[in-house]
């Protein structure tokens, strides 16, 4: 995959791509014999998903962290009246109609995650009251050239403090925000009408998303999004801005987010939450990153749905970035039978000198027809 720079109006910043592997083949894989649980503890980095068996597990694997994560999502709701406009929903089907069924030019759907704040946050922290504390302010505004901006999750946000303002303008979207030991986000759509050339035959200017804020702001082509995985620190010390973006298809996808834990340079542990494209939780993955005996570096876990029913054995790769901390990582999942279905990749920022850490990525089911990850 490769960005263009994007145009940066505050803070320290750094681009960087992220490498999904596809995978066509089938993968065998091991089911459980007997009631012994996963021991995520002691992941053997040499077996082909860890030791890790197609099993179910405890809801959110027993994590109060993930528990708590999802029973905030009651408070997670956007409210935004573009949400429910008909407008939205006729388009949205078009945009992702069979290819032979409507004729070009068609609407397109872009979904962006942004994150903002202290992302590597210890999962015991994010309950702690930051009153007292030094707040930062992320106040602003994202705007599209045209088209329309729908909110369809707000994350974190501590109301009534934080919070959406009135709508005044379809191509953009104001908020209130202010962070303290945790982060606050939006999951946006990006709804773009079909474009014509116009008599001459010209085609209008790329559409652009300008995001601002006073911590950190930028502006990107619309295009650029699709394939948009990065993360900025940003000043005062300690806060950072991650952005995840794609584009829907005709087959299931959604995103990944998380606590992404290093021991030391070269093994580290992950647990988070695996999101519908709309920023809903569809349940949860857990396991291990480090080196196998060979000096590969390799990744191995378990996705489990909403109340621990088995979904899928992961397997993929890790690399660290010049930044310190900050990484990428990518690979594929299996079912219980040792078919691949789907793919996923991201990023994590596990600074060295901070007890915490965060990854963020994408999911896509592989189906006939379906665009991969971008690459």
């Amino acid at each position: 995959m490769k960005l263009r720079t994007p145009i940066l109006l505050a803070g320290l910043a750094l681009v960087a791509a992220l490498g999904l592997a596809g995978c066509g083949a089938d993968r065998a894989t091991t089911t459980a014999t007997d009631d012994t649980p996963d021991d995520y503890a002691a992941l053997d980095l040499d077996a082909e998903y860890g030791g890790l068996t197609a099993t179910d597990e405890a809801a959110a694997f027993g994590d109060a962290a993930l528990e708590q994560a999802v029973l905030a999502e009651a408070d997670e709701a956007a409210d935004d009246p573009l949400a429910a406009d008909p407008q939205v929903a006729e388009l949205e089907a078009l945009a992702v109609a069979p290819a032979d069924s409507v004729p070009p030019p068609r609407p397109r759907v872009t979904f962006l995650r942004i994150v903002w704040g202290v992302l590597d946050a210890l999962p015991d922290t994010l309950a702690t009251s930051d009153e007292g504390l030094d707040r930062v302010d992320w106040s602003g505004r994202i705007q599209v050239d045209r088209g329309l901006v729908i909110v369809r999750r707000v994350i974190s946000f501590e109301r009534p403090r934080d919070f959406l303002l009135p709508r005044v303008d379809r191509r953009a979207v104001d908020w209130v925000s202010h962070t303290g030991p945790g982060s606050d986000g939006l999951l946006i759509e990006i709804l773009e009408p079909p474009v014509a050339p116009d008599s001459t035959g010209a085609l209008p200017p790329p559409n652009r998303l300008r995001f601002r804020t006073a911590p950190y702001g930028a502006e990107f082509l619309v295009d650029e999004l699709v394939g948009l995985d990065a993360t900025y620190p940003v000043l005062p010390e300690g806060n950072a801005i991650h952005f995840t973006g794609f584009r829907p298809d005709l087959c299931p996808r959604g995103f990944l987010a998380g606590f992404w834990r290093a021991a030391g340079d070269s093994a580290g542990a992950f647990r988070g939450r695996w999101l519908g494209l709309r920023g809903v939780s569809d349940g949860f993955l857990r396991g291990g990153y480090g080196y196998d005996g060979e000096g590969r570096r390799v990744m191995v876990g378990k996705w489990i749905s909403a109340t621990g029913q088995f979904r899928g054995l992961l397997r993929g790769t890790w690399e660290p970035l010049p930044e310190p901390g900050l990484g990428r990582f990518s690979g594929h999942w299996v079912n219980a039978a040792g078919t691949v279905e789907g793919e996923f990749g991201g990023q994590f920022l596990a600074p060295p000198e901070r007890p915490g850490g965060f990854f963020a990525g994408r999911w896509a089911m592989l189906c006939p027809g379906a665009e991969p990850l971008p690459e």
